[in-house]
């Protein structure tokens, strides 16, 4: 099934709708730019499955999260824009609770919690006893500011809707064999544009134009859980965390997660990452629960951590935005617009994501 594009004629397309090729999508309308999302709503996507998590720090370390001074504001600012563009809320600030697994974690938290470049991220108070009712906790919890997270299927769903709409929207499985390229334009299927921008997830990997790019590719499992409606109001409306992130989405609903699998990339939901979830979940909730959904994705990660985004080094109109791994809802707006600007000649691309990195 297809839609018929209102024109022949595009400055981009961009082929896949998620994360990525959603936020590129919005970024480029907002510059008052002609584009065509083409995709496949049939293809499993990890955007689709994605609790949409976002935590400015690394808990490992207690360390910034890359570049998180520049992507929160940046991120805050487009969602709150397109929330405002589709009419519908999908943008949450929540707290995280870490719940600290000894003293020593404690004391670290302490100390770091008072250095400057944290105190926007971290506060320094401990919470000594945090809901033992109706959480395994002895050594407290502290909290991790100005997290959150972005209801993904339903940005999604709602940018589906907005660009079909306005016509930007093609129902199509790509088929690279019948893309046409030369030094100015691409042509597929009689639909011409100035450039194509793939953002594929982990099927880039099977892009024969940007095959020799490094992927890491990392599957992901999450539960969706119920709780009783008496044991959900006594827990606060935060993000918790101890081997696992319970995320509160309303009507007594939690997302838990997630497994990192670098072996079996199926993506089916495997009984081996349910119960790896269910023994991490059991350590921390004291109450019964009831198991909604379990979901799986392939997440398009890279070896060095960092997204792949840039024009194809011997086909200027062939582009690619990819590579966000796991803080996509993180890193898409500030880098969509990057690389908007990027293609307008107004600045030259960051080193650390340019794809020429891993060129032969």
């Amino acid at each position: 099934m297809s839609t018929t594009p209102f024109s022949d004629e595009y400055e981009y397309i961009i082929v896949g709708q998620g994360i990525a090729g959603t936020v590129l999508a919005h970024a480029f309308l907002e510059r008052k730019k002609n584009i065509l999302v083409i995709d496949d709503p049939n293809y499993s996507s990890s955007s689709k499955v994605a609790p949409g998590l976002f935590n400015p720090v690394v808990f490992k370390r207690l360390t910034k999260s890359w570049m998180i001074d520049e992507l929160l504001p940046a991120s805050e600012n487009f969602y709150t824009q397109l929330e405002h563009t589709l009419g519908e809320i999908f943008f949450y600030k929540k707290e995280l609770a870490k719940l600290f697994s000894n003293e020593e974690e404690k004391i670290f938290w302490k100390k770091k919690s008072e250095e400057g470049s944290l105190q926007h991220y971290l506060s320094n108070k401990i919470e000594e006893v945090f809901c033992p009712d109706i959480i395994h906790n002895n050594c407290g919890a502290a909290f991790v500011k100005k997290a959150g997270y972005i209801d993904v299927k339903k940005m999604l769903a709602f940018s589906q809707e907005y660009l079909q709409k306005k016509n930007l929207y093609l129902q199509d499985r790509f088929n690279f064999s019948l893309l046409q390229i030369n030094s100015k334009n691409v042509n597929y299927k009689n639909i011409r544009a100035n450039k194509i921008i793939f953002c594929e997830g982990f099927r880039a990997t099977e892009n024969p134009f940007f095959d020799w790019l490094k992927f890491k590719l990392t599957k992901g499992e999450v539960l969706t859980i119920q709780l009783r409606e008496e044991d959900s109001k006594k827990i606060p409306d935060k993000v918790i965390n101890k081997g696992v992130f319970i995320l509160p989405i309303g009507n007594n609903l939690y997302r838990v997660g997630a497994t990192h699998s670098w072996d079996n990339l199926s993506e089916a939901p495997t009984a081996e990452g349910k119960n790896e979830l269910l023994e991490k979940l059991n350590h921390v909730l004291k109450i019964p629960y009831t198991i909604i959904a379990h979901e799986a994705g392939v997440r398009p990660a890279v070896h060095d951590r960092r997204p792949l985004i840039g024009l194809h080094p011997s086909h200027n109109t062939l582009g690619i935005f990819n590579g966000l791994g796991t803080k996509g809802v993180m890193l898409a707006p500030y880098f969509a617009n990057h690389f908007a600007d990027v293609l307008e000649g107004k600045k030259l691309l960051n080193k650390e994501v340019d794809i020429l990195r891993f060129w032969k």
